[in-house]
Parts: structure tokens; C-alpha cells; sequence
């Protein structure tokens, strides 16, 4: 069974060496009948696994799912949602209306994430959704603070001491020439959500530690904390 407006796409050529004829057949046929295991599968190939036609037929059959998959944390989701990139499914190319209803549960996905996980889980999501077109900018700029100020604040703090120990290696499967300029440009943009947050929670590690972060990529001054694997600095 092929949804409303998704052009049926055949995958029996597919790699039989990774996927048994029944699982291919699962594939094409009822979305909700693929268990999750076999949809993280075929969503995670390397580039060169499906044609180009059949990469853009398994995302848009299964984007509905990626929330519930992305929920579960129980595999790369970054690895998931670069699968919309250039050499995937193109989500850049696909037409207008369909790409703003997936961006749109991209964003619900990266706003639920913000809200809900650790620091370093929404960086690995943001790292896959750059895949999209390239570029981290667009997604940073839908972290929206008065949707979900703590969640501002953990990834703030998290990437402003990552920035003061010298850090650029936080996406796995995005790979800019220059990561550190957006990811710096946004972590500065928010310090005035992490001041007004810790004024109001004093008692706030996250954010105090963010406040001392800050002061000392302003004053290019070293960190205060050690830096795992680096033993010898300061404490303070």
C-alpha cells in the first residue's frame, strides 16, 4: 500500500546481501506494518545503498515516523536525519509544500528535543539536520527561548564551554569547513537568555557555569575547569 501522492517506487533491486526479498517487500508496502528496527536500516545507508528515486520514496513514506524514532534515542538519529542531505533524499530539491510539511516535523523534532534532552543530544540532532542544505544556521535560528528557555540555556552553556576548552569536532555526520563560526555567532547571541535565566534560578549550575564560560571567551582568558584527557590546567 503507497500513501495519497507518494509515487510507488520499485525497491526489488535493492541490496539482497543486506535486505531478504521479504524485507524489501515490507519496504514498498504498509508503512505502519515495518517494524522500527528495519526503517532505522534503510534510512541509514551509506549514499550509494538506494538510487536517488528510492532514497526520496523511503523518506517520504517514512518522515512520519522519524519523531517517534528520534523519542525512542535508541539508535544515531543524527545518522536518521542526514539522510535528507544532498546525497540522500535532497530534501532541498523536493517541491515546495512537501519540504515545508517535513521541515515543519524536522522542527517539531528539534523543538521537543531542546525542551526534553541533554545538551549533547540536541547537538547531534542539529549536526543531522545540517545535512539539509548545508548549513546549521537554519535550524539554530528556530530555537525559539520563550518555547524552551532551559533548553536554551543547557545548549548555550554546553557549547560556550565547549568553545572556551577549544572544542569543533560536535557533529559526527556533518562535516563544514568552518564549524565553529555559527555555533559561536548563535552561543553568543544567547547570553543575554543565560544571564536573565541565572539571575532568576541563582541556584542553577548549568547557567552559572555558562555566565563564567562567557566572561572568559571575552577576556580570552583560559578555562577554569580541566579538560578531560588534558591534565594540568587550572582550577581557577
Amino acid at each position: 500500500m503507497t500513501e495519497p501522492g507518494i509515487r510507488a517506487v520499485d525497491l526489488s533491486d535493492g541490496c539482497t546481501a543486506c535486505y531478504a526479498e521479504a524485507d524489501l517487500a515490507l519496504l514498498a508496502g504498509d508503512v505502519a506494518a515495518v517494524p522500527d528496527e528495519l526503517v532505522v536500516s534503510a534510512l541509514s545507508e551509506p549514499s550509494d545503498h538506494w538510487k536517488p528515486e528510492q532514497w526520496r520514496f523511503l523518506f517520504r513514506r517514512f518522515t512520519p515516523r522519524l519523531p517517534a524514532l528520534v523519542r525512542a534515542g535508541a539508535h544515531d538519529e543524527a545518522l536518521l536525519l542526514r539522510g535528507f542531505g544532498r546525497w540522500f533524499a535532497d530534501l532541498a530539491s523536493w517541491p515546495a509544500d512537501e519540504r515545508r510539511e517535513v521541515e515543519a516535523v524536522l522542527a517539531d523534532v528539534l523543538r521537543e528535543a531542546l525542551a526534553t534532552r541533554p545538551a549533547d543530544d540536541v547537538v547531534r540532532l542539529l549536526g543531522g539536520l545540517a545535512c539539509v542544505d548545508d548549513d546549521i544556521r537554519p535550524w539554530l535560528a528556530r530555537l525559539d527561548a520563550n518555547q524552551a528557555e532551559a533548553g536554551i540555556v543547557r545548549l548555550a552553556s554546553h557549547w560556550a564551554v565547549s568553545l572556551l576548552w577549544g572544542e569543533d569536532d560536535w557533529f559526527a555526520w556533518w562535516y563544514p569547513d568552518d564549524p565553529v563560526t555559527p555555533v559561536r555567532e548563535w552561543t553568543l547571541s544567547a547570553r543575554p537568555v543565560v544571564a536573565a535565566f541565572a539571575a532568576r534560578h541563582p541556584d542553577c549550575k548549568t547557567a552559572r557555569d555558562g555566565l563564567i564560560a562567557y566572561d572568559r571567551l571575552a577576556r580570552g582568558m583560559e578555562s577554569p575547569w580541566f579538560y578531560p584527557g588534558r591534565p594540568g590546567l587550572p582550577l581557577a
